[in-house]
Order: structure tokens, then C-alpha cells, then sequence
């Protein structure tokens, strides 16, 4: 009886003040839970109605805010220390007018793209800046080039010229020629390398078991398998590896010779850029890394993540097995890959919050 006494004044409480809260406005819980947004402010998903400003007045609004966001970004965060990449301080690099000619570029690219799948415009800023951080100049390791950091074999497919294409970059007036072709003999020798580093593996594939037979073979007295085998397939592995670093040294000295003194801004610089490697230049690598995002997002059904890192490892790397995943893909294992798109984020981030 007390349980049913208490029900009954609670539903009486509930139903006096049933008024009051309507004529106070109050929302029923179930009203209430409705008109609560609960929608995150983090999407890796692109939508594929997503639309930013690409044209008119709009564009050119957007183009002018991306630029000035980015730029105080860069100034905010390396105001007082060396800008990566270029080595040197804000005050003897002139971002404003790389960055600006860049954010007209993006748009550009996007536009063009668009009917593949659409692309955030400040996300291709933020990444051309965990890429190069805007030094058309910037080499990598691999011999990526430019902004966009396209490696030859891709940026040919794309349409673009590179350094070694043709047979005048192995005559003067471009410096050093003779090292024009150590660009094929660099990727040349990496194959051979890789597939020596694979067959001396597969003979003994743990090296801690190596060292650990070596060393009771000699305490023994005795002779340890396949070790004739073993130091054969290491010295031809060691052949291939001083080739492919001698390569890399002779075609990056060749880059760097030809780039040097060098400014995109400047007509005749840029016509001889342009006869020598487009992945130096704006309008091509920009469009081609656009289009490429534009791709994977549409390979990957909008994450940006996946897109990201494919851009980054191969769009192959980040394909998931399992079936609930295996639309989105995922972030390969790779080290390299997974602070890349981390920074990524964070300079998206950064960027956006300015705008």
C-alpha cells in the first residue's frame, strides 16, 4: 500500500505541473533528448554532397581566408624558430606569396575534381604543408620533388616532366649532366637491392637465431649452415646498397645544382623549370594531389584517413580485410604513415579554427 500510496502522488505532482512547464515553454524529456545535438564535431568521413565555395565571389572570399588562416598558423607556431624544411627563419622565406598562389591552386584543383569526389580544400592545404611546408625546392629521401612531394614514377602519371625525362637534361646548359641518368640507375638498383635483401632473409630469417648459431658454432669447433650462402648473399646485398646510395648522391647533387639560385616567380626561371621538372611548379602537382585524394576518397568512401595515408604509403596499404571495415579502409602500420596523418589533423585543425 505504501508503494501505490507514493505512485500516486508522484503522478499527481507530475500532472500539476504539466501546465506550468507548457506554459514556461519546458520541453518533455523526450522533447528535451530530441533537441539536444549530440552530432561530434569530429568527421573523418567526406560526405559526398559536400560542397565548398568554388565559385564567384565566394571562392575568392574562401581562397583569401584559407591563405591568411594558414599563414597565421606558420607565424604563431614558427614566429620564433626555424620553419622545417627550409632551415631557416619566417623572416627570410616569403610564405605570403607562396602560400596565396597555393590556396588559388587548391581551389583550382578541387573544382576540377569535384565530379570524382569532393575535397576539403583546407585539409589539401594542411597536407601540402606536413609534405614540404610549401618549398617548391623540397627533396625527399626518395627523391620526391615539390609541394606535393610526387615521387617520378607518379608524377609522369599524372602528365608531369621530370628531372632525367629527357635526353637534353644530359647536355649542357644544365649542370652537372653527367648525372642526368642516375635517376634510372637509383631505381634500378633499388629492385636489384630489394630482391637481394629478400633472398639473403629467406635464408636465415632471424638474425638473433643467426648470431646465437654463429656463436655456438664457434665455441664448438664446428661450421654453421648455409653460412658460405649467407655472407654471399650479404656481400651482394652490400654491392646493391653502395649503388643505390652513389645513385642517390649523383642525382640529388644533379637536382640541387640545376634548382639552385633558381625562383618559380621569376618568367625565365619558370620556363626552364617547367622544361626540366613540373613537380617544382604550382598548377600541375597541385591539381594531381587533388585528384588523387579525390580518388582514394571515393576508393575509400570518404575517410579521409585512409585517403591520407594512401597518399602517403599507396592507396593498396590501407585496404581492411574485415568485411564491416573494408569499404573505409584503414591507416597502414607504417611509422612514417601513421605521424603523417596525425599531423595532418592537427594542421587541418589549426587552420580551420582560424578561418
Amino acid at each position: 500500500m505504501e508503494m501505490n500510496r507514493r505512485d500516486l502522488i508522484r503522478a499527481a505532482v507530475a500532472a500539476a505541473l504539466a501546465p506550468a512547464a507548457a506554459g514556461l515553454g519546458l520541453a518533455s524529456p523526450r522533447e528535451a533528448r530530441a533537441a539536444v545535438n549530440c552530432d561530434s564535431p569530429i568527421n573523418v568521413i567526406m560526405p559526398p554532397d559536400y560542397t565548398p565555395p568554388l565559385e564567384g565571389d565566394a571562392a575568392s572570399d574562401y581562397q583569401a581566408r584559407l591563405a591568411r588562416a594558414t599563414l597565421d598558423f606558420v607565424r604563431e607556431s614558427y614566429g620564433a624558430r626555424n620553419l622545417p624544411v627550409w632551415g631557416k627563419p619566417l623572416t627570410q622565406v616569403d610564405l605570403d606569396k607562396r602560400v596565396n598562389n597555393i590556396a588559388y591552386w587548391i581551389l583550382d584543383g578541387v573544382r576540377r575534381a569535384r565530379e570524382v569526389y569532393p575535397v576539403d580544400p583546407a585539409w589539401v592545404m594542411g597536407q601540402i604543408m606536413a609534405e614540404s611546408f610549401f618549398d617548391e625546392f623540397a627533396v625527399s629521401f626518395a627523391f620526391a620533388v615539390g609541394v606535393c612531394q610526387f615521387i617520378a614514377p607518379t608524377a609522369r602519371g599524372y602528365g608531369m616532366l621530370t628531372a632525367g625525362d629527357r635526353d637534353e637534361h644530359g647536355r649542357l646548359p644544365h649542370k652537372l649532366p653527367e648525372f642526368a641518368g642516375e635517376i634510372r640507375r637509383y631505381y634500378v638498383a633499388r629492385e636489384k637491392w630489394k630482391t637481394a635483401l629478400r633472398a639473403r632473409r629467406g635464408l636465415i630469417p632471424d638474425e638473433g637465431e643467426l648470431l646465437l648459431a654463429a656463436l655456438k658454432a664457434l665455441a664448438s669447433g664446428g661450421k654453421l649452415a648455409k653460412a658460405k650462402e649467407y655472407v654471399a648473399a650479404m656481400d651482394k646485398e652490400g654491392a646493391l646498397s653502395r649503388q643505390v646510395q652513389e645513385a642517390r648522391k649523383n642525382f640529388k647533387a644533379f637536382l640541387e645544382a640545376n634548382f639552385a639560385g633558381r625562383d618559380i616567380f621569376d618568367e625565365n626561371d619558370l620556363n626552364f623549370l617547367r622544361q626540366f621538372d613540373e613537380r617544382v611548379t604550382y598548377s600541375k602537382p597541385i591539381r594531381a594531389m587533388v585528384l588523387m585524394l579525390a580518388k582514394n576518397l571515393k576508393a575509400r568512401s570518404g575517410n579521409i584517413v585512409a585517403a591520407a595515408a594512401g597518399y602517403n604509403a599507396g592507396l593498396a596499404s590501407t585496404a581492411d580485410d574485415n568485411p564491416v571495415y573494408e569499404r573505409y579502409g584503414r591507416i597502414p602500420g607504417f611509422e612514417e604513415t601513421v605521424g603523417y596523418v596525425s599531423r595532418l589533423f592537427i594542421n587541418h585543425h589549426e587552420i580551420l579554427r582560424r578561418m
